[in-house]
């Protein structure tokens, strides 16, 4: 069965990482395992990069980079502020 789209993307796929960090209290982590990175990363983090798997015949079918806004203070939190196709 296959899901509702929104431009080429799951309907599904982007309410499952809604409802995820809507249902865990943010919290800030280590994103960087560099040790150069490590002092640089501080607090909330702005946003939450997903990539989207394409389906033929549905958009432009291309896979993509779906930015979503996770920072709760944001008048567009938990809303897709931009996404990139990604040809092969």
């Amino acid at each position: 069965m296959r899901g509702i789209q929104i431009r080429g993307v799951c309907a599904a796929t982007i309410l499952g990482f809604l409802a995820l960090i809507g249902a865990v209290p943010a919290a800030a982590d280590e994103t960087c395992n560099s040790p150069y990175m490590g002092n640089l990363i501080k607090g909330q983090e702005d946003y939450l990069y997903v990539w989207a798997l394409g389906v033929k015949g549905l958009g432009d079918g291309a896979d993509k980079l779906v930015t979503i806004d996770v920072n709760p203070a944001s008048s567009r939190y938990g809303k897709v502020i931009n996404k990139v196709s990604v040809r092969g």
